[in-house]
């Protein structure tokens, strides 16, 4: 992709690629490796994927309303239960909620419309897979039982079992991003907590740290995602960023809004628990040079009509570039007396 951050003239480079495949239970085989190759000869030198189990992010509402007319991404803990427990009725899930929340799911399950629950489907599964992987795709028939064959998948494994794929993955590529002058990046799981029974490894500061010192590497690297990250109440952005700064080959700038009750909201690029002025300052110290994106945006100006993928709309996506931009051109100025 053509990144924000590191082509600053008119003559546009591609040097990253964003894999939205997961590469959580693939067999990492010769022809992936000379795809990895030839990403390499072709002057790719970021790879960003994921290593989430089936489902590449979750909300319940797609265009969840601001008072200002507009409308952002949104999770709610408690419709997503209800998904779990009353729709996709997974197996020993009443475990994974406490008695309040199962309390507010019974409650919720007296009023919940027929096509409030169409509705939760096509948000959670359909929109989720048909973007990342078309395993499932709008017009298919029983979503949900083709969704629960996709989970069966991963029956037995555990986090230390999706640990060990990783660590069998990233050791088998490192020659070859070695060789080829190649980083590969992970992103964290979407959001940062466990979901579904599935194993979730890129959660927090632990997992983050785990995966860079299982493979020891720095071509073995961070995507660091802030709206992903901010969505966890477990963590502290800008502390992350300090940290892990110097094995962070790539950053998506997007920002979220704890809610009470495990809810949250992607934010405006200027608010939130991203604090992304921060993190630019950070990143701009620590690792100068480091390509950036701007990440989602609030649907607007008759965005909501045109069939845009979740997240990436026309008008939203240019106010965040325009918010970015700005926080941009104030630390350029703090750094170095001026700004793009």
């Amino acid at each position: 992709m053509f990144s924000l951050r590191t082509n600053k003239s008119i003559h546009s480079e591609w040097t990253v690629l964003i894999f939205f495949l997961t590469f959580a239970k693939r067999w990492f085989g010769k022809k992936d490796k000379i795809t990895l190759a030839n990403l390499g000869k072709a002057g790719i030198r970021t790879v960003c994927y994921n290593f989430m189990p089936v489902i590449d992010w979750i909300r319940t509402d797609l265009q969840h309303p601001w008072e200002d007319g507009t409308s952002s991404l949104y999770f709610d803990r408690i419709r997503f239960a209800y998904f779990d427990l009353k729709i996709l009725e997974r197996e020993n899930a009443e475990a994974d909620y406490s008695p309040e929340e199962l309390d507010k799911v019974a409650e919720l399950d007296k009023v919940i419309t027929e096509s409030e629950k169409a509705e939760l489907v096509d948000t959670i599964i359909v929109k989720t897979q048909g973007f990342v992987n078309g395993n499932i795709k709008e017009g298919d028939k029983e979503p949900v039982t083709l969704f629960k064959r996709l989970l069966a998948l991963y029956k037995g494994i555990d986090r230390e079992a999706l640990r060990e794929n990783m660590r069998y993955f990233l050791s088998a590529i490192m020659p070859v991003c070695e060789e080829y002058g190649v980083n590969m990046c992970v992103h964290p799981d979407d959001p940062p907590f466990q979901v579904l029974g599935l194993p979730r490894i890129v959660t927090d500061e632990a997992d983050i740290a785990w995966i860079l010192s299982a493979v020891d590497n720095p071509h073995n690297g961070l995507t660091f995602c802030a709206g992903s990250l901010s969505a966890g109440e477990q963590n502290d952005t800008r502390e992350l960023a300090r940290k892990f700064a110097r094995r962070t080959h790539f950053v998506h700038l997007r920002s979220t809004k704890a809610i009470p009750g495990g809810n949250f909201i992607e934010s405006s690029h200027l608010e939130g628990r991203g604090h992304l002025i921060d993190l630019i300052r950070i990143f701009e110290k620590e690792n100068p040079g480091l390509p950036m994106r701007v990440d989602h945006g609030r649907m607007m100006l008759g965005d909501e009509d045109k069939g845009y993928n979740a997240g990436y709309s026309f008008h939203g996506r240019m106010l965040a570039l325009a918010q970015v931009e700005g926080m941009l051109a104030v630390v350029d100025d703090e750094l170095y007396g001026k700004s793009v």
